[in-house]
């Protein structure tokens, strides 16, 4: 019985601590955020904050972390790229407030790149099945250029507040990348 109140305690304690650098996090960038501005915010010892993380830059890491294996667990359970957009558009919604926290200029840059090449692999593939002509370095470059295209969409999406649905982001996104899939590939044979 102990254990699961100490337990409970724990991950309250990290809930807590997360949630608190997160509320930082939108006032400044991590850079200017200390151990002892989280705990003051969490109203909690430096001991404890110690006894979970090393230090602010950490507790970032596993937050980041944290909301990357959650997003690939959606991006494994899709096997269509474009319902991937969709899915990715839901859950960030769905998550609103800390998206908008990582996804933010506070946030870490690379975050929201290494999420959508969850789909990398996917993508290639469907690629190499649906054209006669495949150059893998022509393909990552493509691909490098529409991913980046989408995280243009989705920071702006998220810094106006996430108005529109996941479903008009996505289609969008869709459609720009298969507009400019048909254009480029015209081209090239």
């Amino acid at each position: 019985m102990s254990d699961k109140k100490t337990d409970h305690r724990v991950r309250y304690t990290k809930m807590v601590i997360k949630e608190s650098l997160l509320k930082l996090l939108t006032e400044r960038s991590i850079n200017k955020v200390t151990v002892t501005d989280i705990c003051s915010e969490a109203n909690i010892n430096r001991n404890t904050f110690y006894s979970h993380y090393a230090n602010q830059f950490e507790l970032l890491s596993t937050i980041e972390n944290d909301l990357y294996e959650d997003i690939k667990q959606v991006g494994m359970s899709s096997s269509n790229p474009q319902k991937l957009s969709y899915e990715l558009c839901k859950y960030i919604k769905a998550n609103k407030t800390i998206c908008e926290v990582l996804f933010s200029e506070h946030g870490d840059k690379e975050l929201l790149e290494r999420i959508l090449y969850i789909s990398h692999d996917l993508t290639i593939e469907r690629w190499k099945q649906e054209l006669k002509y495949f150059d893998p370095q022509l393909f990552e470059s493509w691909y490098t250029f529409t991913a980046h295209g989408s995280i243009a969409i989705i920071k702006k999406w998220v810094s106006s507040g996430l108005k529109e649905s996941p479903g008009k982001v996505a289609t969008f996104i869709d459609k720009a990348t298969e507009a400019v899939s048909k254009a480029f590939y015209a081209e090239e044979l």
